[in-house]
């Protein structure tokens, strides 16, 4: 229910929440594509095809460890959005200890398994004869990459948290100079030290270490509301938040066994030069669906804080924005590669007549950018509204099942490998075409009892907004006692916000959501582009002849008739949620 949906759509808090969120998202994604692409470009200029070999063999590891430390990281931080945007601090704080333990004993177990495991990995992997070439840069590569395994996850945990607590802006430096530091140590290794594939992974542990030691600066502001605890294992807590960040991180799976059986079939039909082919192709992806990856990033903290707060307007239009640029940027950027597809080929070390193949499976992979884009972007809004059993569909859709059923297919058809690269594009609209049927046939029934208003500080008289108000409370039978607290509650602190946060110049806008939870308690979100400004924290007193205190009083009888209350800053807006 909304009273005034027309100044609704003027969008005046989402549009700006997206940009404040996407642009430092941008660069961190940007940061994390060059760092990845900077390991095969140095040592496929190297060592060639068998350094990219090399490259293409190690990935499907990286598809294990994604499905543990994002998994962890993605769950820990969409768990915290839901409980700071239904205003429980402490709950938020509890979820983030809980993961961070998890996070760090999963990642030492992962390091001593690797280790002790390696001939067994190098043999499951198709690293070719013990001893040989491709068996020795593997072998060498993985041992760094184990025993780098708490930077690496705890680079992931501590970037998705440290966005979603209001520190985008460190959050992306931290992520950008991460990778960044990976590049230039790439170069450095590599090309001037002569590590080779050593080299690239001494590169990729630093850029992690590198970037957790910035994250960590975040926990020195005093502002800030995320922070460890020392807690006892909540297995419901973990189960939860593994539930959520699994139901897409789990796809990586179904990835790392699609890219074990294609890595094995183009070994076979195409030797090392279709596996280079495959790493280029990858490495390409890397840039063309970093736009993806950022919008994604925004989408997810967006929507799980207006899923709580029950704003279906401002959801909508955060999904509107994000496939919108998408199409857009994606579509700039896929046709950008194509265009230059030789020379991104002859960038990677390949020469001669292989370029003429290598761009053609580039180009082929390019047609699959946008719809690859439309994907990951709904995927993480499911998994911020709690739909993780869409989320694992998508996932396991287009990583595995189409995927792999595509390139089996193509494969066996074509002996040269030639259609394979339509894998990509077929298996992202057809897992497209699926869920939406699914979606359509399954259409859930949205029956909450909201109610939205945008209150105009320099043009709107509060006296609309509380005769509205009052009206959604008598519509929902709630009782005399509790719609008397809401009414005292939403006049005291927007006149609260006015009187003190606002100079009445220009566009000030006031933003709430009233809604009635199952449990029935009532929970009131406020959202204002003022100065920064909590009204819980006016001094508080009896002295009437002193200003502040006499303006406190209200807020005094919402503090004693309110069950929680919550303050933060977020996207550059106050934030207030008060339960009743």
């Amino acid at each position: 229910m909304s009273d005034n949906s027309a100044v609704l759509r003027s969008r005046t808090f989402t549009d700006k929440m997206f940009r404040r969120i996407f642009m430092p998202t941008l660069f961190s994604a940007l940061g994390w594509a060059l760092g990845d692409i900077a390991d095969a470009l140095f040592v496929g200029i190297r060592l060639g095809k068998i350094g990219l070999a090399t490259m293409s063999l190690v990935a499907p590891v990286y598809m294990i460890y994604n499905v543990l430390d994002v998994g962890i990281a993605v769950g820990a931080s969409v768990k915290y959005t839901q409980a700071l945007g239904k205003g429980s601090a402490k709950k938020g704080t509890e979820i983030f200890s809980q993961m961070l333990i998890l996070d760090i004993a999963v990642s030492i177990l992962v390091a001593v398994i690797g280790l002790l495991c390696m001939p067994f990995i190098l043999r499951f992997l198709g690293a070719g004869a013990e001893g040989g070439e491709l068996w020795n840069y593997t072998k060498e590569y993985l041992q760094i990459m184990f025993i780098g395994a708490p930077f690496t996850f705890l680079f992931f945990l501590l970037y998705y948290c440290v966005r979603c607590d209001d520190g985008e802006k460190l959050a992306s430096a931290g992520y950008t100079i991460g990778y960044l530091t990976d590049v230039v140590a790439s170069a450095v290794f590599i090309m001037g030290f002569k590590l080779d594939v050593k080299g690239a992974i001494y590169a990729t542990v630093l850029g992690k270490a590198v970037g957790v030691f910035i994250f960590l600066l975040h926990f020195t502001r005093k502002w800030t509301i995320l922070r460890f605890r020392p807690v006892k294992p909540d297995f419901k807590i973990i189960t939860s938040a593994l539930k959520t960040g699994m139901s897409s991180s789990v796809g990586y799976v179904g990835q790392f066994i699609a890219l074990i059986v294609v890595n094995n079939l183009l070994m076979k039909s195409g030797g090392s030069g279709a596996l280079a082919q495959l790493n280029i192709v990858q490495n390409v992806s890397y840039i063309a669906l970093a736009i993806y990856t950022a919008i994604g990033d925004t989408v997810q903290p967006l929507c799980g804080t207006f899923y709580a707060e029950r704003n279906n307007e401002s959801l909508k239009r955060v999904m509107n924005l994000g496939i919108g640029l998408g199409v857009l940027m994606g579509g700039i950027i896929a046709a950008l590669i194509a265009i230059f597809a030789p020379q991104v080929c002859i960038l990677f070390g390949i020469r001669g007549d292989a370029v003429e193949s290598c761009a053609f499976a580039v180009r082929l992979f390019c047609l699959s950018v946008i719809p690859a884009g439309i994907n990951i972007t709904w995927s993480s809004c499911f998994q911020a509204i709690k739909r993780e059993r869409i989320v694992f569909l998508i996932n396991q859709l287009r990583t595995f099942v189409c995927f792999l059923a595509f390139a089996l297919i193509l494969i066996n058809l074509n002996i040269d490998t030639k259609w394979f690269w339509f894998s990509f594009l077929g298996s992202e609209v057809l897992s497209i075409i699926i869920w939406n049927s699914i979606m359509a046939a399954k259409k859930q029934d949205v029956s909450d009892k909201v109610f939205t208003y945008l209150l105009d500080v320099n043009s709107s008289d509060i006296s609309n907004l509380l005769s509205s108000s009052e009206a959604f409370c008598e519509e929902n039978e709630l009782d005399m006692k509790k719609t008397m607290t809401i009414m005292m509650c939403i006049e005291e602190v927007c006149q609260a916000i006015t009187e003190n946060a606002f100079d009445r110049k220009g566009d000030e806008y006031i933003m709430l959501s009233l809604c009635i939870e199952r449990n029935g308690s009532v929970i009131i979100h406020f959202r204002d582009n003022a100065v920064t400004f909590n009204p819980f924290a006016m001094r508080m007193g009896q002295n009437y002849e002193d200003e502040e205190h006499l303006a406190s009083l209200g807020m005094q009888m919402v503090r004693s008739k309110s069950k929680e209350f919550f303050y933060r800053k977020y996207a550059s807006f106050n934030t207030l949620t008060v339960e009743v």
